[in-house]
């Protein structure tokens, strides 16, 4: 009977040891399936040298990542410096066999000739946060993972408002409103000429006047309302609002407005600085305007009126993110990875991290934002600014501006250095001229859209 009872007790004390290795080992089961794997993400040095000050929370996580799952997460970074070069070395990488498993795609890139190669692996049924991201910063394939989002706000001088005796503007103002004001602050005194200057004329050319038929691929711009667009830009930059060079040509105006390393761009960008706190607009007021810790400070302290963007449409929203690569390695880790990236926990604290430039795509965690702006008292200036661009994601009236092609940008710029042809010509281009040379231009950039 001793026998039996010491056979039986011994069974349960080797199931019992049984039992706690099991537990033991279902915590680390994580950590030990995946001990020795790795994902890659492909990034150029320009970004990749801001990570850990502008998109702070992507490298918190990333070490979060690695601690927890057991994943070495690794950077494969490629300058960007001579972008051609650059082009080359991405495409090599796409099609590699164990390849890199994502593609960071910057605030000031284009996801879609990348989803056009073929390489992108549609993801949004294999994400359970995905649902969670605003509609409007989604790809139509679902073939793009955005992360978090950027709207570059309009920065005016409460000084100047206070000096021309007009009241300021409200969170609804629209373009004409800023070129209503922009025009009683050029008719007070003769304004120096200077690049903000110009391209606030010139920037939304392609929007206004509907130039790139991306359905079909080609420009229309050799038509009657390029030619009266051209005529009255330079009717506006000779009308004497502006101070310009007497002995200033064509070619000394192109340097100054697109050639940084020279003398007469030097000057003009000297010349703006020195009277910054002069100008209606701020020069460079990069904060995120969705990010209302960080500017409600500058509406408290500084003399900024900070508005919704309505001169430019491509810095309306902006958004950085992910494209997982299909023939990458350890996709189904890399995944994992933009997932997380994507929870209400990861995104809150991308909203709370001062150093982080970015702001949540997430459209679940709006109450907590909330309750984060009250706790710190933030400006109420700056939660209405913020409450009102969110609406206008919402409601689909902002759209992100990555999505365009990277022809779409080539053109723009092309188009852009081209009219200061026209208009700082010694004499002004007749109708049939100005035709000429619109078709001349026109038939360039069409040959560069079919190569």
């Amino acid at each position: 009977m001793k026998r039996v009872i010491v056979i039986i007790l011994c069974l349960i004390l080797l199931l019992s040891v049984n039992g706690c290795t099991t537990v033991k080992d279902s915590t680390n089961v994580d950590n030990q399936g995946n001990k020795g794997k790795e994902i890659t993400i492909l990034i150029d040095n320009y970004f990749y040298s801001k990570i850990k000050f502008a998109f702070n929370t992507l490298d918190l996580y990333k070490r979060k990542f690695e601690r927890e799952k057991g994943v070495k997460v690794n950077f494969d970074v490629i300058d960007i410096s001579d972008y051609e070069k650059y082009q080359k070395k991405l495409n090599s990488k796409l099609y590699l066999k164990d390849g890199p498993t994502l593609i960071y795609v910057s605030i000031w890139d284009f996801y879609k000739p990348l989803t056009e190669k073929g390489i992108a692996l549609k993801v949004k049924d294999k994400l359970k946060n995905y649902e969670k991201i605003y509609d409007s910063v989604k790809d139509e394939g679902g073939f793009f993972v955005p992360i978090g989002m950027y709207h570059y706000p309009i920065t005016l001088n409460r000084k100047v408002f206070e000096q021309l005796g007009i009241e300021e503007p409200g969170l609804d103002w629209t373009r004409e409103d800023y070129f209503n004001i922009r025009e009683k602050w050029l008719t007070q005194e003769p304004r120096n000429f200077t690049l903000i200057l110009y391209k606030e004329l010139v920037a939304n050319i392609m929007e206004e006047l509907d130039i790139y038929d991306i359905k079909n691929n080609k420009v229309n711009i050799n038509n009657s309302r390029v030619i009266e667009y051209t005529k009255n830009l330079r009717d506006e930059i000779h009308s004497g609002k502006y101070i310009l060079k007497n002995n200033y040509t064509f070619e000394n105006y192109y340097k100054m407005l697109f050639v940084k390393e020279s003398e007469e761009y030097k000057e003009a960008n000297e010349s703006y600085w020195y009277n910054d706190t002069d100008n209606l607009r701020r020069r460079f007021y990069d904060k995120n305007a969705l990010k209302s810790l960080r500017i409600g400070v500058d509406m408290d302290i500084d003399d900024y009126i900070i508005l919704p963007q309505v001169i430019y449409e491509l810095e309306k929203l902006r958004v950085w993110g992910f494209i997982v690569n299909k023939n990458g390695k350890n996709v189904d880790l890399g995944l994992e990875f933009i997932d997380g990236l994507l929870s209400d926990e990861v995104q809150l604290e991308m909203f709370r991290e001062k150093y982080d430039y970015s702001y949540p795509v997430n459209k679940d965690i709006e109450e907590e934002i909330e309750e984060i702006e009250k706790a710190n008292y933030v400006n109420e200036r700056a939660v209405a600014l913020r409450k009102y661009i969110l609406t206008r994601i919402k409601n689909g009236a902002y759209k992100s501006s990555n999505e365009y092609g990277k022809m779409y940008k080539i053109i723009k710029e092309e188009l852009i250095k081209e009219m200061t042809k026209f208009v700082f010509a010694d004499e002004p281009y007749s109708d049939e001229k100005l035709s000429r040379e619109l078709q001349k231009l026109e038939d360039k950039l069409n040959m560069w859209l079919n190569e």
